[in-house]
């Protein structure tokens, strides 16, 4: 009896999520093709239990996006319904409002939203958790957006921007309902930390097999600037926590796909590290994929060892809360861009900027 009683509960909950949120879903249309620069926020983990000082200075920023990278609630549950509590209290929150007013948002998940630590396509109730957190989002972005490849599996999609004539095609990839399980490491079970080593196993995959169908298509696509959003770290391989590669050949795959993607440039933004950092690499063709990591909002954890070094890491990382910003804009009838990593008070701590020797026209 218990149970079927919190089943009904959660469900209403469900339902009066939408209910609630329905009136910020409401916006200014961004006119692009009007504004001189395009300004995208983005950043990871937003525990709801914490303050946020640092929306103060997003919401002084007054940016035309926002890009939530994963972890918007920190509810790690064996039942997907019990993470809707943590849900109602971070929708709470009354910058919400004052955010939707003059941003647009993008969301996608990570494994604390999703299920449990670090967790894919092993966590059994993955369907319903599914629909919980798009009860709760989809109200908040905009309303053309189709998730998945037949509206029911994963919460991957894509999202096009005009500006100033210029085409932005922002690809939002799944690579927690699909992915297979990883590999721990030897030393993972001496020190009880979650610490993976790259998998061998052909079959494993990141995005299963309709999605990277999907991520192909989608890369076909011509545009000028791609904005590649990924929950984990793309380029990294040294570092022992979550990434692409610790499954490699799927991300050497993502690698060749980027390299042949018919954009003339393209940019990485990624979450779930709480540290910020830039990685910049080359592929064979010389084409320069740059990513840019922001993580955290209000949930930074300065005393553990995170940074670890990179062959392609530009400069140190930066370890208090953080947001990212992307800026786009024209110069000479070519599309320019920069990007940045702001701390708590907007000051730019960390800055990567575009060069025309970088891009592939």
């Amino acid at each position: 009896m218990r149970t079927c009683i919190s089943f009904n509960v959660s469900f209403k909950q469900i339902f009066l999520g939408f209910y609630f949120i329905g009136w910020m879903s409401i916006a200014t249309p961004l006119v692009a093709k009007e504004k001189q620069t395009l300004s995208i926020g983005f950043g990871s983990c937003l525990h709801q239990d914490k303050e946020s000082p640092i929306f103060n200075s997003i919401l002084s920023q007054k940016l035309d996006y926002l890009i939530f990278l994963g972890d918007i609630v920190y509810a790690d549950h064996l039942s997907a319904k019990e993470k809707i509590p943590a849900y109602e209290k971070q929708f709470q929150r009354k910058e919400w409002k004052s955010l939707r007013k003059q941003s647009k948002f993008l969301f996608t998940w990570d494994d604390h939203d999703f299920g449990i630590n670090d967790s894919g396509a092993e966590y059994d109730d993955r369907e319903l958790s599914r629909q919980i957190f798009l009860s709760y989002v989809q109200p908040l972005m905009p309303k053309d957006i189709k998730f998945g490849a037949n509206g029911n599996q994963g919460v991957y999609y894509s999202y096009w921007i005009e500006f100033q004539k210029k085409k932005i095609h922002i690809i939002v990839p799944d690579t927690r309902y699909f992915r297979s399980p990883l590999q721990r490491s030897y030393m993972s079970y001496l020190t009880r930390k979650s610490n993976y080593r790259p998998s061998s196993d052909e079959s494993q995959t990141m995005l299963g097999e309709e999605q990277w169908v999907w991520l192909e298509n989608e890369l076909s696509k011509p545009s000028d600037l791609l904005v590649f959003v990924s929950s984990v770290q793309v380029i990294p391989t040294e570092q022992p926590f979550e990434k692409w590669n610790n499954l490699p050949m799927e991300r050497e795959k993502l690698i060749q796909s980027l390299h042949k993607a018919k954009s003339k440039d393209i940019v990485i933004l990624s979450g779930d590290r709480h540290i910020a950092e830039i990685h910049e690499y080359k592929t064979p063709n010389e084409r320069t994929l740059v990513e840019m990591t922001s993580s955290s909002l209000n949930l930074p954890l300065p005393f553990l060892s995170l940074e670890y070094d990179s062959e392609w890491k530009l400069g140190n990382a930066y370890r208090k809360e953080n947001i990212g910003r992307l800026d786009i804009f024209l110069e000479n009838g070519s599309l320019h861009w920069k990007s940045m990593i702001q701390d708590i008070e907007g000051k730019q701590v960390l800055e990567y900027k575009f060069s025309e020797e970088k891009s592939v026209q």
